[in-house]
């Protein structure tokens, strides 16, 4: 992505995302420059990831002080963070003791756990975990004796995630306030593309040898990602997650068994669209570098001419310029494509159509501080 000029004063910027690419250029922008960077860095919680980007480039040293201040800033929330996870990942484990049952690290929380290096400073939003469906109920109500609450919830989100969700109500714990997703499936169970969750619970690795706790494997991860990201009707960390997909590819693309196990497990979890997007997105941005061999094997899953005519632009766009000071004219068509499909992939249409009815009603009644599903 090129430097961006305003149309009306030729103010000049430096999107984030050319930093996540060409870390030197932050050494030679201008101060206002520097600023405007670390504030979309801060806005999308990646503040503290530039300093494994800049270490990774020996150009930390060349760093401005105040810049690298502002990075260590963001580096401490990181690692008190990363403290948190711990206190909350021995509360799991307590709670969960007497049901021996396993549960899997999804996202964040998974890079955190698994301390790889090129997740260093990235940030998670909430807890997610994967757990076994048939002892959700049991799991529900171990969480809840702990102090795991639910968030509240309109009546009809509540019914919706009971019945239509890959997961139970967003549970916080009532003093550390810290928030917990509980999945049993990575796709809304009623979907026909979903997985069964039982194969994903076999996609593992054990974090420690005598707990229950796993993360996935590294070619899951990479999977659950591309579905989870191109599954979305929302992109205002688009940005984030496509790193995160560029990241798990430079940390175990050198592999060769890794492209091996990513190829034998699409096969058997489908969603190709998703991985395609995945590879072709994060390659066209990151510069991800991507065998030939696997880049030729994912193009027979590339959409139709007219279906990537109508989303590339609009994927471009959100992974580039959801930034307030980069919106250009074509903002809203970009987020209004990815909304209506983002909805279509995960609702039947004789669903979808009620419920976003539904939604909009609900909108213009007076506003209330609850949690809402797929907004």
């Amino acid at each position: 992505m090129k430097e961006a000029v305003s149309q009306g004063n030729k103010v000049e910027t430096l999107p984030l995302v050319n930093v996540l690419t060409s870390p030197e250029k932050l050494i030679h922008a201008s101060p206002r420059i520097q600023a405007q960077v670390i504030a979309e860095a801060r806005y999308f919680n990646m503040l503290a990831q530039l300093k494994y980007v800049c270490e990774d480039a020996n150009i930390w040293y060349q760093l401005p002080l105040r810049v690298k201040q502002h990075i260590q800033s963001a580096e401490y929330s990181f690692k008190n963070q990363k403290r948190q996870l711990d206190i909350e990942h021995a509360a799991i484990k307590e709670a969960l003791s007497e049901l021996s049952c396993s549960w899997v690290y999804l996202k964040g929380a998974a890079y955190q756990m698994l301390e790889l290096p090129v997740f260093y400073g990235r940030l998670m939003n909430d807890i997610d975990i994967l757990v076994p469906e048939d002892q959700l109920k049991k799991i529900e109500t171990a969480l809840g004796d702990h102090g795991w609450t639910h968030k509240t919830l309109t009546d009809y989100d509540e019914k919706f995630y009971r019945e239509w969700s890959q997961e139970i109500p967003p549970l916080r714990h009532f003093s550390r306030q810290t928030e917990l997703d509980v999945h049993f499936n990575i796709l809304p169970k009623r979907l026909s593309q979903s997985p069964a969750s039982a194969f994903l619970l076999k996609q593992t690795q054990r974090l420690n040898s005598d707990e229950n706790a796993y993360t996935l494997t590294p070619a899951a991860l990479l999977l659950h990602s591309a579905i989870h990201l191109f599954h979305e009707s929302e992109y205002h960390k688009g940005i984030r997650d496509l790193f995160d997909i560029h990241l798990l590819i430079k940390h175990f693309g050198t592999d060769d068994a890794f492209w091996s196990q990513l190829v034998t497990l699409q096969a058997q979890l489908g969603n190709t669209d998703s991985t395609f997007y995945a590879l072709h997105f994060s390659e066209a941005i990151y510069q991800t570098k991507i065998p030939a061999h696997i880049k030729a094997h994912y193009q027979q899953y590339k959409p139709n001419m007219l279906t990537l005519m109508l989303t590339e632009p609009s994927f471009h766009y959100v992974f580039t310029s959801m930034y307030p000071l980069h919106h250009h004219s074509g903002h809203h068509r970009a987020i209004s494509t990815l909304y209506l499909r983002g909805h279509f992939k995960r609702l039947p249409i004789y669903k979808l159509i009620p419920h976003l009815i539904k939604k909009s009603l609900l909108k213009l009644l007076p506003e209330k501080k609850e949690e809402t599903m797929f907004d």
